[in-house]
């Protein structure tokens, strides 16, 4: 009998080598939720206008999403522990150089350069645990738990990230926060990239990344990116329309309360179905995407900020259960020898959505309203909906 419940995280965990995995990928992590609020207090500490500070912490973003499917396909091609300790070594170095470069007053431009240097060198520490996790899990149950805990821990990051930014800049300087966050991503690195099955992953005698396509050869692939474009939007959306929200109702920083709250729900909703849902990723891949876009409407019935956090936290239930389907689903239909870049092209699909969606959120705001972004977070995820169920590709998994 398949494990359920508390019991399938056990089993989960009970693999060796899995919670050393987990917990240094967490460690490895935790800059993608500091860097960016980082680089922007770091600008504005040093004299720079909110859109210098916008553009250094943009760019990092954008170079960043450029990077991530260039990392993935090197790991496809060269093997994981040795790009991941190249990359252990190289990211903080980075990081260490926009430091130094804003202690000594350096022109904008050349710690804006280092910033997007070292979010082009990012560790592909994501795209290498989720193409680990099948050769570690040979039943669907316990693959089902890892990866729902991959997009759990997601959310843990973008919510304690930015709490120890805060603290750490109110203590010293933003200097420090990033400086945290160069140890921390060099040291989970590091610690993964040492790891036993790291060290023995090995790339696929057959593989088909020899051509410029890559893992975008799969129409299963391409259907997955186009759905995580559509998340990326509609969480863009509905993220900028938190503060908008709530600035009439005390102040836009009151926002970060209902947006606390849509990520503690994703975290929620993707660990309990990672210990409840045996459907087949397909099916619950569906499922999930209209459910998330129901989700997604309900900040549309928000009348006050207590309301509002409430119907955040409902919003965000299926966004964890969506993206551990999909991710269940990549290394079925991808071609073989390039999961990690597929795995990598759902990151840099969700980041140009997310970023999209942002500044169309705060344009519909703008002309229409705080509800009008909500209303384009509901239609992008309608519309992913519509990819997972018509597009093609997926059938094969």
């Amino acid at each position: 009998v398949p494990p359920l419940g508390l019991a399938r995280y056990r089993a989960l965990f009970a693999t060796p080598h899995v919670r050393r995995l987990v917990l240094s990928g967490m460690l490895a992590r935790l800059p993608a939720g500091m860097i960016g609020l980082a680089l922007l207090l770091l600008v504005r500490e040093n004299g720079g206008s909110y859109a210098a500070a916008g553009a250094v912490s943009g760019g990092y973003f954008v170079a960043t999403a450029v990077g991530a499917p260039i990392a993935g396909r090197l790991v496809d091609r060269r093997g994981q522990a040795r790009i991941l300790l190249s990359r252990a070594a190289i990211f903080p170095t980075l990081l260490a150089g926009v430091c130094a470069l804003a202690l000594l007053d350096a022109p904008l431009v050349l710690t804006g350069a280092a910033a997007a240097a070292a979010g082009a060198l990012m560790p592909p520490v994501g795209a290498s645990l989720r193409a680990l996790w099948p050769r570690l899990f040979a039943d669907a149950e316990r693959r089902a738990a890892a990866y729902a805990l991959e997009a759990s821990l997601q959310e843990i990051t973008f919510i304690v990230g930015p709490l120890l930014v805060a603290l750490l800049t109110a203590a010293a300087s933003p200097v420090l926060a990033l400086g945290a966050a160069a140890v921390a991503g060099g040291i989970g690195t590091l610690l993964i990239a040492l790891a036993e099955p790291v060290r023995a992953w090995q790339p696929e005698q057959e593989r088909h990344a020899a051509s410029i396509l890559g893992a975008l050869e799969s129409r299963g692939v391409l259907t997955l990116v186009g759905l995580s474009a559509c998340l990326g939007l509609g969480f863009g959306g509905t993220e900028v329309g938190f503060p908008a929200f709530a600035e009439p109702h005390g102040g836009a920083e009151l926002g970060s309360i209902p947006l606390s709250l849509f990520a503690a729900g994703s975290l929620v909703g993707g660990l309990v179905a990672g210990a409840r849902v045996r459907m087949p990723p397909l099916r619950q891949l569906r499922v999930s995407a209209a459910l998330l876009t129901a989700g997604l409407a309900m900040p549309l019935l928000g009348w006050s900020l207590p309301s509002m956090s409430v119907l955040a936290f409902l919003a965000g239930l299926a966004i964890a259960p969506v993206v551990m389907s999909a991710y269940g689903l990549v290394d079925a239909v991808a071609a073989r020898g390039t999961a990690a870049e597929a795995f990598s092209w759902i990151t840099t699909a969700v980041f140009a959505g997310f970023s999209a969606g942002m500044a169309l959120g705060g344009t519909l705001i703008d002309a229409y309203g705080d509800k009008s972004s909500f209303v384009l977070g509901t239609a992008a995820a309608g519309l992913g909906a519509v990819l997972v169920a018509v597009g093609p590709g997926l059938e094969e998994a």
